[in-house]
């Protein structure tokens, strides 16, 4: 995950906005972590995520780091693929025109 404090995510937000459309980015103030950047695709897309942290981000990010520890993790680009199908997935389908 990158990370950056926060002035410098300020002084460079939309290179930082770019980054996380890669990967999250973890936003520090005084070395401790205040705010995470993760690219959406559409408003509902950011509602689900706004809405759907029941645990801290701290326990999911010790979960997956000590499930990388004991060799249960994902390699980077599988994890990336992965969402990506599950963003596709998610996309509303337009109706199909019929053939006259």
């Amino acid at each position: 995950m990158k990370s950056a404090s926060a002035a410098k995510v300020a002084a460079q937000f939309n290179d930082y906005l770019e980054a996380s459309r890669e990967q999250p980015v973890l936003v520090t103030r005084n070395g401790k972590p205040v705010a995470v950047l993760v690219a959406v695709e559409n408003r509902t897309e950011a509602e689900q995520v706004a809405s759907g942290r029941p645990r801290s981000l701290h326990s999911v990010l010790e979960e997956g780091h000590r499930q990388v520890e004991e060799g249960r993790g994902i390699p980077h680009a599988q994890f990336w693929h992965e969402v990506e199908q599950l963003r596709r997935a998610a996309r509303p389908t337009s109706p199909r025109r019929k053939k006259a």
